[in-house]
């Protein structure tokens, strides 16, 4: 039987509020739980992606981790992510490892990279 395992990095951030938000109305994931009252940790999805985030406060300091997504469509989500206004830190750019890419930074620093191969 194959096993099934799936990764959930965790970032730790500055504000969870401002870091929902952000993922939410720029990157266009959506906010697909929260734990505690008030929240202090919460999980943003995009289909197949959960990264999960907390307060820095509950866990280590913010900031910055850096996580590497392969997707498809990646060009249709680079443009909607630019129209949203994301913090692009590299353009959507072919590269010499046979990835298609860009890069986003969240508001406590940690980055994420979105790609598709060549």
């Amino acid at each position: 039987m194959k096993r099934v395992t799936r990764v959930f990095p965790v970032f730790a951030v500055n504000n969870l509020g401002v870091a929902l938000e952000y993922y939410r109305d720029k990157l266009g994931f959506t906010i697909a739980w929260t734990w505690g009252e008030p929240a202090s940790r919460a999980g943003v999805a995009l289909d197949d992606i959960e990264i999960q985030i907390e307060d820095a406060g509950h866990g280590a300091p913010s900031g910055p981790s850096v996580v590497y997504c392969h997707m498809t469509r990646v060009e249709d989500y680079y443009k909607a992510c630019r129209a949203r206004g994301a913090d692009i830190v590299m353009d959507l750019g072919n590269r010499p490892w046979g990835m298609r890419d860009f890069r986003v930074r969240d508001p406590s620093g940690n980055r994420i990279g979105f790609a598709s191969p060549l």
